[in-house]
């Protein structure tokens, strides 16, 4: 009969599926600025908001310096121009109508001023101081000073100087001194008339009894704020477009320097990312960028350790496959016929490839052998140790009636091609169907079973003999031995391996023999095909998805004539 189980195909090509395919992996493709370009125009633009407002902080701060500058010369200005002695023209304009100051100046205990010729000879004596300390006056202001002028009180009649052309729009007071802003006309009256933007400035000239007797005014031009604020901010501009732009030929050259490490990571990841795990990173730096390439290249070389790993693992589970394969073809398709036998056999594959076999086949004499062979450990080393053992049975079993002999044969041949610690158990069991005679040689086997009908348990059915590969020869031929089993109507015999007991639950505990017994016994009495069903699904139902280590194996045969 064919397995209980049906093998998987043959794995696909080693790593066309387990290996990491990074060739799918599509270098990603950079849109827009880059990191140092960005890190440039950050930079840039920082420099330039920064010069901006420093600029228009110092521009705001020297306007107001120099309309301060401008504020403290003309005042300055006008109060030395308020103490020309303007006593000797008092008596000339509207002041003095009427002997005002000859009262004002007697009660205040002064000698009185003479109405007629003294005042004008004062004044004409004194005119020349006066307008010496004018000339002076303006030779100490400079290009500033667009007038000066002594007028009387009400600022309509010229004492010293000539006529104002003043537009006043605003008016201030600082320190005594009336400040007014507006628009000085040059040349007033005249085609070559011209208007100056001016700040004029007025005090009190006051006699010695403390009478406002004129007013002094000076006109500044203010155009000069204008002309030198106009050149600061155009060479403002200037430095600021120096500055913007070394700020942004440096910027972009440390860009260039910081970013370099980035790019060489950048594009290591892209040679790793096209497949290359074996490209090295190399780190240039202890900074973040260093520790992060150092990383990466850890990173890429363990996957590309992960990748051989992958690929031996693929192959191996290849190979596995491909000896899966084999041990399948190698267990029989359907089992012989046997005259007064039931006989059916069943394999439970599990993860890993055991070294099992069964099989029916000819032996001498007219007799039937069937055997369940099995090897120490698992694999593909394991597999291949028991297509050697089922060979030479194969080969050996049909001129040999005695299975201890035939055992022993084999053995001989076996054993000297056996690296220590690799064994093969063999439990043979020969068949005579004419009289139904029994004959079991057991090779370190695990014992073979009897369920009698109507018994609660199977009971094992002990045979001497050690393992073939153990010994290779004398010892070995002196331990294995026949030993003959009468089986009576219904009873029922079962060659086994170990790892049946061995099959856990989900709390990893063992079957056991003594479950495994009562098991037997109990569906011992149904047909072959349904005692196998009946026992897989039993198997299953204590494993409960627990993973089955080793193969399942074994092969059951019930007789079903006879008078015994």
């Amino acid at each position: 009969m064919k397995p209980a189980s049906k093998r998987k195909p043959v794995a696909r090509a080693v790593g066309e599926e387990s290996s990491i395919d990074l060739k799918a992996v599509r270098r990603a493709r950079s849109s827009g600025l880059g990191v140092a370009a960005q890190f440039s125009l950050a930079m840039s633009g920082t420099i330039a908001v920064s010069l901006l407002v420093f600029g228009l902080i110092l521009y705001r701060n020297l306007a107001g310096s120099l309309s301060a500058e401008i504020d403290a010369t003309g005042v300055q200005a006008v109060r030395a121009l308020a103490v020309v002695d303007a006593n000797c023209w008092e008596p000339f304009h509207e002041t003095a109508l009427e002997g005002r100051g000859v009262e004002e100046r007697s009660e205040r205990g002064l000698p009185p001023v003479h109405m007629e010729k003294e005042p004008k000879a004062q004044f004409e004596r004194r005119e020349p101081q006066n307008r010496e300390r004018l000339r002076r006056l303006i030779e100490a202001i400079g290009t500033k000073l667009l007038d000066v002028a002594i007028l009387d009180p009400t600022m309509k009649q010229v004492i010293l100087g000539d006529a104002l052309s003043f537009e006043l729009e605003a008016t201030r007071d600082f320190a005594e001194v009336s400040i007014q802003e507006g628009v000085y006309n040059a040349n007033a009256g005249t085609v070559r008339q011209k208007r100056t933007k001016a700040r004029v400035y007025a005090a009190d000239v006051r006699d010695e009894i403390g009478r406002i007797s004129a007013r002094a005014v000076v006109a500044l031009s203010a155009e000069k704020i204008e002309e030198t604020l106009h050149g600061v901010l155009v060479n403002m501009l200037l430095q600021v477009l120096l500055f913007l732009g070394g700020g942004v030929l440096i910027s972009w050259l440390l860009s260039q320097r910081i970013t370099r490490p980035i790019k060489q990571l950048a594009a290591d990841i892209d040679t790793v990312a096209g497949g290359r795990l074996e490209h090295r990173t190399h780190s240039h730096s202890n900074d973040e960028i260093g520790v992060l390439a150092r990383n990466f290249d850890r990173m890429t070389q363990n996957l590309f350790a992960l990748q051989g790993v992958l690929r031996q693992q693929a192959a191996a589970e290849h190979q596995i496959e491909v000896v899966r394969e084999v041990q399948a073809a190698l267990l029989p398709e359907k089992l012989p016929a046997v005259a007064g036998f039931e006989c059916h056999a069943a394999a439970r594959p599990a993860a890993k490839v055991a070294g099992d076999f069964y099989d029916v086949s000819e032996m001498g004499g007219g007799a039937k052998l069937a055997a369940v062979v099995s090897a120490s450990g698992s694999g593909v080393a394991g597999a291949m140790v028991v297509t050697m053992a089922r060979s030479l049975l194969k080969a050996l079993a049909g001129a040999e009636s005695s299975p201890a002999e035939l055992l022993r044969r084999v053995n001989r041949l076996l054993a000297p091609d056996l690296r220590r610690g690799m064994y093969v158990s063999a439990l043979l069991v020969r068949i005579e169907p004419a009289t139904g005679r029994i004959v079991v040689a057991n090779a370190g086997h695990t014992p073979l079973l009897l369920c009698r009908a109507g018994a609660g348990a199977a009971e094992p059915f002990h045979s001497d003999g050690i393992a073939l590969g153990f010994d290779k020869g004398p010892i070995f031929d002196r331990t294995i031995k026949d030993k003959e089993l009468d089986l009576s109507a219904g009873a029922r015999l079962l060659l086994c391996t170990r790892a049946l007991f061995a099959i856990k639950n989900v709390d990893g505990r063992e079957l056991g023999e003594e479950s495994a017994h009562r098991l037997f016994a109990r569906e011992a009495g149904k047909s072959g095909e349904t005692f196998v069903e009946a026992t897989l699904a039993a198997i299953e139902a204590y494993r409960a998805g627990a993973e089955v280590v080793d193969d399942v194996t074994f092969l059951t045969l019930r007789r079903v004539g006879g008078s015994k």
